[in-house]
């Protein structure tokens, strides 16, 4: 699934999505980064993707601010759900769950003015 098409103009200061990665090579510690999609919206910029500490990084960027949330993946395995919340009037905020009865683990963006 390209989840970049998902995210569209009207999406910019505010949106949300929820799926599951199920991508082996997203697990793969001798990938150094694996991007999950890069989108630009209008004038923000989003970036979803796994870094080479096995943590799942989430960010948004503007004129004003870059926004960044991550979360500790590296005792996760497949399939693992991802939701992703944003909203420039309040908080951006990354959650992955393992199993569908787990509750959501969470991670509030800390924003840096530019």
């Amino acid at each position: 699934m390209d989840l970049a098409s998902i995210i569209t103009d009207d999406m910019e200061t505010r949106g949300q999505l929820t799926f599951s990665i199920t991508e082996e090579d997203f697990f793969n510690k001798e990938i150094k980064e694996f991007t999950l999609f890069y989108k630009i919206v209008g004038e923000s910029r989003i970036k979803l993707f796994r870094n080479n500490r096995m943590e799942l990084v989430f960010v948004r960027i503007n004129d004003d601010w870059m926004r960044q949330g991550k979360i500790d993946i590296s005792k996760a395995s497949l399939t693992l759900e991802i939701k992703l919340n944003w909203d420039n009037q309040s908080v951006d905020e990354l959650a992955i769950r393992q199993d569908q009865g787990d509750e959501y683990q969470s991670s509030v963006s800390l924003q840096i003015d530019n």
